[in-house]
């Protein structure tokens, strides 16, 4: 059992005290709209300004979200029914000299849209208390955290597994869909914070704790989440400058590695893993082959997001930053050059960030590694559970016999040059207006193609009505245009009829 960072009968009392006073709406309602974009940028002290009014929401504002002193009269009354002393004596606040109260723990409201309101209870950032974080420091809500969830797909599953949860952000959104939920972490600490949030939001998680996939060897599940420690670098444990909840101790990108190798054994069949990664690229460039074959070349479909690549200065500032670190100090100027030495000796030029998406399947493996850069449309789960079920499909489909329809809402625009003539159409491009918002650079044949595409007539049917448009044998098309209809309904611009109903692009 592991025992909540916050006593039961304290996290009760809690969870009266912000049902009453500090819901997602009352938070949003107390801030407005200035408000609210100023947390959203990181202003704490715009959003200080709209708070002075004095109600239990505002002083819980101030307390929790923007870290201020409040009297200590005001605390006790926005607080009620939790005694003022017992939070003291437990560790969610403290008492300064001047007798005022300050939050020693960092408590939000949290919610997805359409979902029920969470609070979750978490280590105050650097951005309320300055200076570099506790080796132990455990996140709420995050860049990477919100990244995760809204990438998850969310078809009901019976048993879940979160590793590395942290504070339970992941196990959160899991509990909405899931049956079961096993929850890990390295750190007892995190575990502790985890456990005191399903306590406060009346979930039960099953709790272990262990490295990585330790804790759950030889099982199975039907979805795993996992939002590891994944810092690129040589490896830095939390006794040696690092963080429990981003280095793992192992070097390089290991720990990445050993998940993307071992995830797939864990997967019951048709179950899915999805998790952060960062990986090494090297002198050439290449990724998707060293990345890619990580993977078992039998059971699994895999779909490898690179969204961003830092180079190595840029990479070690980043991570610096968010570890509470001031540019200038001693200790930036250590650990920059101890870490940009390293990425020197290993021949690293730079480290992709990225999102990788697997299934269990009974088949040769179907891996696919590609840049996505874009801006999509979130929650992105629905359209990554629709790329695997349209792989899957492709996999068996005579795709000249299938009947196709252009996903909606998809944009051709054309830009053109002024010549001598007078415009002549120099670019298309096909855009979905919504899910992953791919834009794709097709020519005339490919848009004649789309727009024949209504899911009324067989592919071969279409193909033989635009060998005849353009003057050229049926099989030269067929053999020119079937790659291009593949690439085509695997990123959901065109739909199986059979998938149509119902599918996500």
């Amino acid at each position: 059992m592991i025992a909540p960072v916050l006593p039961p009968p304290l996290l009760d009392r809690l969870g009266e005290c912000v049902r009453a006073s500090f819901t997602s709406g009352q938070v949003a309602e107390a801030l407005g709209l200035p408000g609210q974009a100023a947390m959203d940028r990181g202003d704490l002290a715009g959003a200080e300004r709209l708070t002075r009014g004095g109600s239990p929401t505002e002083t819980l504002i101030r307390l929790f979200l923007l870290g201020l002193p409040v009297p200590a009269g005001a605390g006790t009354t926005a607080l009620a029914p939790v005694p003022v002393d017992r939070a003291v004596q437990a560790g969610l606040l403290t008492v300064g000299s001047d007798g005022q109260l300050l939050a020693a723990l960092d408590l939000r409201p949290y919610s997805e849209q359409g979902g029920p309101d969470w609070w979750l209870l978490s280590d105050l950032g650097s951005d309320v208390r300055p200076g570099q974080l506790h080796p132990e420091h455990v996140l709420g809500v995050g860049r990477a955290a919100t990244t995760l969830a809204q990438a998850t797909v969310r078809r009901p599953a019976g048993r879940a597994l979160d590793i590395g949860t942290g504070s339970g952000v992941q196990a959160l959104h899991l509990s909405r869909h899931c049956e079961s939920i096993v929850a890990t972490d390295v750190s007892e600490r995190a575990l502790s914070f985890a456990a005191a949030n399903a306590a406060l939001n009346g979930q039960r998680w099953e709790l272990r704790q262990g490295s990585l996939l330790a804790p759950v060897a030889g099982e199975q599940f039907d979805l795993i989440v996992c939002n590891p420690p994944f810092i690129v670098g040589p490896g830095f444990t939390s006794g040696s400058g690092g963080f429990t909840y981003r280095d793992s101790g192992m070097s390089s990108d290991s720990v990445s590695r050993r998940l993307i190798e071992g995830l797939p054994a864990l997967l019951g069949s048709g179950g899915t893993a999805q998790l952060l990664a960062n990986w090494v690229i090297g002198a050439d460039g290449d990724w998707q082959d060293r990345v890619g074959g990580w993977l078992p070349a039998h059971g699994v479909d895999a779909w490898i997001w690179q969204r961003e690549v830092a180079e190595p200065a840029e990479y070690v500032a980043l991570w610096l930053r968010d570890g509470g670190e001031q540019p200038g100090t001693d200790g930036w100027s250590r650990r920059y050059h101890r870490w940009l030495d390293w990425f020197a000796d290993a021949g690293v030029a730079a480290v992709g960030m990225g999102l990788v998406n697997l299934r269990r399947t009974d088949e040769p493996s179907r891996i696919y590694c590609e840049d996505v850069p874009q801006a999509y449309q979130p929650p992105i789960g629905p359209a990554i559970e629709g790329w695997f079920e349209r792989t899957g499909w492709l996999a068996g489909a005579d795709l000249l016999s299938a009947r196709l329809q252009a996903a909606p809402g998809l944009v051709l625009t054309t830009r053109s040059l002024l010549g001598e003539s007078g415009w002549d159409p120099a670019l298309r491009l096909l855009t979905q207006s919504g899910g992953m918002r791919w834009e794709l650079e097709v020519d005339q044949a490919v848009e004649m193609l789309v727009a024949a595409c209504t899911g009324e007539v067989s592919i071969r049917l279409v193909l033989e009505l635009l060998a005849g448009a353009v003057g050229l044998a049926v099989d030269d098309v067929a053999r020119t245009l079937t790659p291009v209809l593949t690439d085509l309904v695997r990123r959901g611009l065109l739909l199986p009829v059979e998938l149509a109903n119902g599918g996500v692009a």
